[in-house]
């Protein structure tokens, strides 16, 4: 059996081709990776981080940008983070970004592995990227790396598993209270 892998593409080929394609793939390292279905508890996750941070970035220097947009983690590579925030006052014709301040990605079964690991490295080698957070879908816990005063990043995040935490982005002026993130729906069923 010979299997064929896809051609090695660049950011720009990539940028051309995917607005042709019924998926969403992000580029790994010149080759297309499509996305997977995400649950409604992730959905749910970041609408609530949208409602929490939004209305604190009204005024600033800083907008949000959700899991349509694509940001450009290298030169063969670009990533669809959960959600983004970005520097406002982009062309509303801009088709990616390149310079995120804050990269969130909220937990998936089959994507755990990747938020932890390539992309992890990926985002942390942003230039402009202040503030990297995974959100578990499943239950109330954060990791969260924040570039220091030396501008590095510590190897090991700050994990915040309490409902009652505040996760603050000193840099934006906007806190993220675990608990507007993790407020029980009324009614939630065990199947959703």
């Amino acid at each position: 059996m010979n299997v064929q892998s896809p051609p090695k593409m660049s950011f720009d080929e990539f940028m051309r081709w995917g607005q042709h394609q019924d998926r969403k793939y992000e580029l790994v390292r010149g080759v297309p990776v499509m996305l997977p279905w995400v649950r409604l508890k992730h959905s749910r996750i970041v609408m609530a981080l949208v409602q929490t941070i939004g209305p604190q970035l009204k005024g600033t220097a800083f907008e949000l940008a959700d899991a349509e947009f694509a940001l450009r983690t290298g030169d063969d590579s670009s990533r669809f983070a959960d959600l983004l925030v970005i520097p406002a006052g982009l062309s509303g014709d801009t088709p990616h970004i390149d310079d995120a301040i804050v990269v969130v990605e909220v937990l998936s079964p089959s994507t755990q592995h990747n938020d932890f690991g390539p992309k992890r490295e990926e985002y942390l080698g942003l230039k402009s990227l202040d503030t990297y957070l995974i959100f578990s879908a499943d239950e109330p816990r954060v990791w969260q790396w924040t570039r220091n005063e030396d501008g590095a990043f510590e190897i090991e995040p700050i994990i915040l598993e309490d409902r009652a935490a505040t996760i603050a982005l000193a840099r934006l002026g906007v806190t993220i209270p675990l608990a507007d993130i993790y407020s029980d729906p009324k009614g939630v069923r065990s199947d959703a």
